[in-house]
């Protein structure tokens, strides 16, 4: 039997997870990461996964969302609905920023559980599932930034632009094709692990 924890979006409502989280691994004689063999979330639930698989305590993560929430959210009023079509509500500025204050340069492949992290290729449409080096054919994702996976994950059209990656992959958020991961995680745990 496989343990997997899926944690789907909803932007700073992974106040919610978070929290829910923190309060189970006190209750915990381990890090929360050490109890699940997949990890997978989409959008903000994919910044909660990242920061588990990297070793980040799971109060830790409450307090980035409580602490950091306020500023990665700010903004959004203005023109309102008639700025939204034609641009991103939320500046990534703010979001990269607080990434980057917690992941550092780590990479994917520094993670110390198996992770999958969706995402949408927004110009082929193809499905783009960043993984842990969990398996001989997952050779491609563990060199990438935890930061650049976290901002793909949380692109969500109208809230923050598309996030391209090194290679030039414009990547939204995973929630357009796997609103939550569960499904996706199943294959993956039935497949591969």
């Amino acid at each position: 039997m496989k343990r997997i924890l899926s944690i789907d979006g909803g932007g700073i409502k992974g106040v919610f997870p978070a929290a829910f989280l923190a309060d189970l691994e006190t209750e915990l004689d381990a890090p929360l990461a050490s109890y699940f063999d997949l990890i997978t979330g989409t959008s903000t639930g994919g910044i909660i996964a990242l920061a588990l698989g990297i070793g980040i305590p799971a109060i830790d993560i409450l307090r980035f969302y409580e602490e950091r929430g306020p500023e990665i959210f700010r903004g959004g009023k203005g023109l309102g609905r008639l700025k939204q079509l034609v641009s991103a509500k939320y500046n990534p500025a703010p979001l990269r920023a607080a990434l980057i204050d917690v992941f550092g340069d780590r990479k994917l492949g520094e993670c110390k559980t198996r992770l999958m992290i969706p995402s949408l290729d927004l110009e082929t449409g193809a499905v783009h599932v960043m993984k842990t080096a969990h398996h001989p054919r997952f050779e491609r994702d563990y060199k990438l930034s935890v930061v650049d996976v976290a901002l793909a994950t949380a692109a969500a059209p109208t809230y923050f632009p598309t996030h391209r990656l090194a290679a030039g992959i414009p990547l939204v958020d995973g929630g357009m094709w796997a609103n939550n991961p569960m499904g996706a995680a199943a294959v993956e745990a039935l497949g591969i692990l």
